[in-house]
């Protein structure tokens, strides 16, 4: 706990008054929580890896790469799709063939990442890339829309108000419900950090991604369609916060034990 507080020292010193999203501050807390969670020969690794990184100094900062390459940069459109993954109403269990196809999948891209950044013999650039890649889509498949149905667009289509605001289910779970905290992203994963007891990291030990996006569609399924004339309010905001809260304890400690299995493996 006392090297977490230190490490609150080497933070990026972008603390403003900005609530957290998804999108980036989300982002940020997931890598926060893993950075913290990781063993120090993980972190020595990572850091090797964000230091030959011209655009990021910090492993956190570097979460938000493959948002910041989304549909800019040709070489990447492969990965566009690979943000999320659509199953159908009334899915059992995640199936491949049915719930990527030709698509290429969040499932697959955590895959494809981690087989890169396991192999000594790809070069460190792509190495580099497979690390943020991983890292993003270890956050997206975490947040339960990313694992939405299809004929929604994982919520994207289904208009709400936040808290008086037009909006989407898929907008709200990514950011609005967040923003009701009024924390900045740095004290808020601070706080999820240290409310994770031994007892979440024994229960939260699974490394299976199609496991991830399972706990992601059944809490799409079982509670975030459950709302009144289009409204999220204080009621829905109440019953939903502490589930994206665990969500990104969650995303933060399986990309903290993915990391140290890798690197252990590399030694």
């Amino acid at each position: 706990m006392l090297l977490a507080l230190i490490s609150l020292l080497f933070l990026p010193a972008d603390f403003s008054p900005t609530t957290p999203r998804w999108g980036w501050d989300a982002h940020k807390m997931v890598c926060t929580i893993a950075w913290w969670e990781m063993g120090n020969e993980t972190k020595a690794a990572v850091s090797d890896l964000i230091d030959t990184d011209m655009g990021y100094e910090r492993f956190m900062e570097s979460c938000l790469w493959a948002d910041d390459v989304r549909g800019k940069i040709k070489k990447y459109d492969r990965w566009s799709t690979a943000h999320y993954e659509n199953l159908p109403r009334g899915a059992a269990q995640f199936e491949l063939d049915r719930d990527c196809g030709d698509t290429f999948c969040v499932v697959e891209g955590i895959i494809e990442s981690r087989a890169t950044l396991s192999d000594p013999k790809t070069p460190s650039a792509g190495r580099l890339e497979a690390l943020k890649f991983l890292s993003h889509f270890v956050g997206d498949i975490h947040q339960p829309m990313h694992a939405g149905y299809g004929d929604d667009r994982g919520g994207n289509d289904t208009k709400v108000d936040v808290f008086g605001s037009p909006s989407n289910l898929h907008a709200a779970w990514d950011y609005g419900i967040l923003e009701r905290t009024n924390l900045t992203w740095v004290d808020y994963a601070s706080r999820l950090f240290f409310e994770i007891t031994d007892e979440d990291r024994a229960n939260w030990d699974v490394l299976d991604p199609a496991t991830w996006t399972e706990e992601s569609f059944a809490i799409i399924s079982k509670t975030a369609y459950n709302f009144q004339d289009g409204q999220i309010g204080e009621a829905y905001y109440t019953k939903h916060i502490h589930i994206l809260e665990t969500r990104i304890k969650q995303a933060g400690v399986r990309l903290a034990n993915d990391l140290d299995r890798i690197f252990a493996e590399l030694k």
